[in-house]
């Protein structure tokens, strides 16, 4: 993989998601699972819906406790803005996260 596998996965030059605790989270209906190995090296499982495709959720080993859920599935313009920004190592030199108080070049650390 490299590390520009959310740019491909998303068709966008950002992805921008939220996590939960598994325990704040219900899901409901039917779902396809994509797996791989993501960059940090552990397995992530994205959850698609099998009718239009869009990416809803993922979960993934190096925190089994949360769910990631895409912002966009919200559909809320309220929604607030992100406090973090990772992998900015492949970040396009035109985009910034100004809102973001944290700044990785890679991944999330294990721990924060």
């Amino acid at each position: 993989m490299s590390l520009s596998t959310c740019q491909r996965r998303t068709g966008a030059v950002v992805h921008s998601g939220c996590a939960y605790s598994k325990s704040q989270v219900r899901i409901e209906g039917d779902n396809k699972i994509y797996e791989r190995e993501a960059d940090s090296g552990f397995k992530i499982r994205f959850h698609f819906c099998p009718n239009c495709g869009s990416n809803v959720f993922w979960e993934g080993d190096k925190d089994p406790s949360i769910y990631g859920i895409t912002v966009g599935s919200f559909a809320d313009p309220n929604f607030p803005p992100p406090t973090f920004s990772v992998w900015e190592e492949v970040m396009h030199p035109w985009l910034e996260v100004a809102s973001a108080t944290e700044h990785f070049p890679q991944g999330l650390p294990l721990t924060r």
